[in-house]
């Protein structure tokens, strides 16, 4: 058994990179969501300026940017389980 192969290194690779994924796509859906809200400057709005236009969108910005890489890391989590012991 290698380290990889441990349970502190499934957990570790898990968190990497589900919390990596999860990352990435948080941050493709949150511009998204602030795009596609009408808010002045689009892509270039600046965390601040999303706050003062539309408090509502910068919430779920920020929602969606932070728990990205938690549900990454949850799915990552939940297939391994899911696939029994190796």
């Amino acid at each position: 058994m290698s380290n990889a192969d441990s349970p502190l290194g499934q957990w570790l690779r898990d968190i990497f990179v589900g919390g990596v994924a999860g990352l990435l796509i948080g941050m493709v859906l949150a511009v998204n969501i602030v795009i596609f809200s009408g808010i002045d400057g689009g892509y270039e709005a600046s965390p601040a300026e999303v706050f003062a236009e539309n408090p509502i969108v910068g919430t779920v910005a920020a929602i969606v940017l932070a728990g990205a890489p938690i549900a990454g890391i949850a799915w990552l989590r939940r297939r391994r389980a899911s696939s029994g012991p190796h």
